[in-house]
């Protein structure tokens, strides 16, 4: 489940920096709020790195936190960004949705010792 944790945490990362309306990115809002940009980037760049060089238990959990903060800071707008928005919109949402459910899984699917 790292793997694909990974791949959907770059798959959000490469959205922050696609266009989210035409001629604006996502990180090109940094510059009214800089704050939540940076945390909402970090919520992707974070479980990516965790999905690649952690376990598997370290990398669901980090996706957890992560991919659960940015469904929570978009809330049901979420679905309007995946619907709505242009490609970059489209791959943060997917990339939210489809980490969390990783994560949900990986830490379900984990052996205990």
């Amino acid at each position: 489940m790292k793997r694909s944790i990974a791949v959907f945490g770059l798959i959000g990362l490469v959205g922050c920096f696609l266009p989210l309306v035409p001629g604006l990115s996502f990180f090109e809002l940094r510059h009214l709020e800089w704050m939540p940009i940076v945390l909402m980037t970090a919520a992707f760049l974070i479980p990516m790195l965790a999905g690649v060089s952690g376990s598997n238990a370290s990398a669901a959990l980090t996706g957890l936190i992560g991919f659960g903060y940015v469904a929570f800071k978009f809330g049901t707008g979420l679905w309007d960004l995946a619907i709505h928005a242009e490609i970059g919109g489209k791959m943060m949402a997917v990339a939210a949705v489809g980490g969390l459910v990783s994560s949900v899984i990986g830490l379900a699917d984990r052996k205990r010792a």
